[in-house]
């Protein structure tokens, strides 16, 4: 993978946490606490497997981008 193809993969990663993270509220809201429960393990677990597939491959290839994510998050709060 060149750095372009890792910055889009890293982007990518940080959308789908996201928009996985943003159901929460909806969840807990209209879910029974043990339904729920499970929900948010489940979300974790997705997380995890989109950050080891994703955003540490793109970061072992490229370790500088590491300071770039963590500049762009400090600056704007995101790194889209």
């Amino acid at each position: 993978m060149d750095i372009e193809v890792a910055r889009q993969t890293i982007r990518q990663s940080f959308r789908i946490a996201r928009e996985l993270q943003d159901i929460l509220p909806f969840l807990k809201d209209r879910c029974e606490p043990d339904e729920y429960k499970q929900y948010v393990f489940d979300i974790a677990a997705a997380l995890d497997a989109v950050s080891v597939a994703l955003l540490n491959k793109a970061i072992k290839a490229y370790p500088e981008l590491e300071r770039d994510i963590d500049e762009k998050i400090a600056s704007t709060g995101q790194y889209l």
